[in-house]
């Protein structure tokens, strides 16, 4: 069989399929990844338990459950190793470009959905969120699922495609609440377009996602009040939008060198010409006016909900570039417009093209290689760990960020990890959930260290360098105190770095001055 009697969907689909599966086990889980899979096992009864217990400042954790619960189902049949938990997002990314391709289809042809797909396909934002073990592939689907929902419930007046579109947003708000800012931007567009006919179907729509979602609604506030007393993100800044931009065209990992501004600068250079040649575009007399309201839905839909998720940040901050996937979907669609309808002259589409193939290829080829934090070697730690281990060894970690991935990875080996400091940004992990886990940290390094007649501690390097500026800046630093006590207490016998993951291997306690208390 010819590559041209194959159908080029079909093409895009093995090919994105192939780009996901590349590398898929060999990446090491990272701390949510590890944290999804360890949670997800425990099952719906222990994870509402660990998710909705009250603690100070709000419920035990911010996330529904409905990514969690599929991910429960899909263990139980195909096991809990890395690349089976994985390919559960991968089906769903592959899902999601199918659902991309009839959305194109519908609002400007064929050509342009096949193009929507393909852009979808090379994504190396995109790639990313369809090999990791967490909730953002599957709320793309729904999402991108609800909007096609939208144009063929306008198109074709069936009250059938209202009703999915009420379900699949009251479903995309289980996957994950950030849902919500797409959502918001999804039931304005009747309103913006002044359709009576459609504003009524939206608002039954918009109904029937209430009715779906009302279970949860009552869990809000508390959640709300989580984000608001512990979570660690930053207010964003103007510039943010630059690099959300580069994000969904290059990726979110942290580029380094020449690499940060050569993606920034050709992921933004390719926005700018969309947006010129969209202003040309509706300059141009004759033009279609059913093109012309399937260009501003897109372009709304990409562009809307950054902007209301960088507002609401100005004021309690919760900017994710992955909570925005959705975003990200709908400009992929916009640039498959500007190469397939927007009148591009052959020269500017091909270099334009290049700029777009030199993007993915960065960014894929730094995902697929990216071997620090957060997917730093905890796999490669635990077999290191493992090979040396001796009657009487402790592990002990510094934190949960390296605690739970190498749980994940080894639960025979013996390993303790210290809670962060109550009320702190990064004191996410509350006490409801670390027993659903069944993994309560220790206060203190001294309670983790008890009974160990050899410790393996574990740090990353990011945090020793984050506590060297605290102490410089402070004088104080967790961290420094609990080196500290360590080589006071105990021998040095061996030091060991993978990457950026720290393997510190402390014998000889000295027992007269060792104290289970902390300090």
């Amino acid at each position: 069989m010819t590559l041209r009697r194959i159908p080029a969907l079909l093409l895009i689909l093995t090919l994105a399929l192939m780009l996901r599966l590349i590398a898929i086990d060999a990446r090491n889980l990272w701390y949510d990844e590890a944290f999804a899979v360890l949670f997800a096992e425990k099952g719906l009864s222990a994870m509402l338990y660990g998710t909705l217990t009250p603690v100070a400042g709000g419920a035990a954790d911010i996330h529904p459950l409905l990514y969690y619960t599929t991910l429960n189902i899909w263990m139980n049949i195909f096991g809990e190793g890395a690349f089976a938990v994985r390919l559960w997002s991968v089906i769903l990314g592959i899902a999601t470009i199918y659902v991309i391709y009839l959305l194109g289809r519908d609002l400007f042809g064929e050509k342009t959905g096949l193009a929507a797909a393909f852009i979808t396909a090379i994504s190396p934002f995109h790639v990313q969120y369809s090999q990791e073990t967490r909730m953002y592939s599957l709320m793309g689907l729904l999402l991108i699922g609800a909007t096609w929902c939208v144009v063929r419930g306008w198109r074709s007046k069936s009250w059938g495609w209202w009703i999915a579109f009420g379900v699949l947003c009251g479903l995309a708000m289980y996957a994950q609440q950030l849902s919500a800012f797409y959502l918001i931007a999804l039931g304005l567009v009747p309103f913006l377009a002044q359709r009576r006919d459609m504003i009524v179907r939206m608002c039954i729509g918009i109904g029937i996602a209430l009715l779906v979602y009302a279970p949860w609604l009552v869990n809000i506030p508390s959640q709300l009040d989580k984000v608001g007393s512990y979570y660690w993100i930053a207010k964003p800044e103007l510039s943010r939008f630059l690099v959300t931009t580069r994000t969904f065209l290059a990726g979110w990992l942290e580029f380094r060198d020449a690499a940060l501004l050569i993606t920034l600068a050709l992921a933004n250079i390719l926005v700018i010409f969309l947006i010129v040649q969209v202003f040309f575009y509706l300059r141009r007399p004759r033009r279609d006016t059913s093109e012309r309201w399937a260009l501003f839905f897109v372009l709304w839909l990409f562009a809307a909900p950054v902007v209301l998720m960088w507002l609401i940040s100005q004021w309690r901050p919760i900017y994710l570039d992955r909570g925005l996937i959705a975003s990200a979907l709908m400009l992929y669609l916009a640039l498959a417009w500007l190469f397939t309808r927007s009148g591009l002259p052959r020269p500017v589409a091909v270099l334009l093209g290049t700029v777009g193939i030199v993007l993915a290829a960065i960014g894929l080829y730094t995902h697929y290689t990216w071997a620090t934090f957060p997917n730093s070697p905890f796999r490669q730690a635990d077999e290191y760990i493992r090979a040396n281990w001796e009657e009487g060894d402790l592990v002990v970690h510094q934190d949960k960020i390296s605690a739970l991935p190498m749980i994940y990875y080894d639960r025979t080996l013996i390993q303790r990890y210290v809670g962060d400091e109550p009320g702190a940004p990064d004191d996410t992990l509350a006490l409801p959930t670390q027993e659903t886990l069944g993994l309560l940290a220790d206060e203190c390094l001294q309670r983790a260290a008890r009974g160990g007649q050899r410790i393996w501690y574990i740090t990353l390097t990011r945090a020793e360098q984050e506590a060297e500026e605290q102490f410089r800046e402070t004088g104080a630093s967790t961290l420094q105190d609990e080196l500290t006590w360590l080589n006071s207490n105990y021998t040095l016998a061996d030091q060991q770095q993978l990457n950026d993951l720290n393997i510190y291997l402390y014998s000889n306690p000295d027992t007269t001055a060792l104290s289970a208390e902390c300090e």
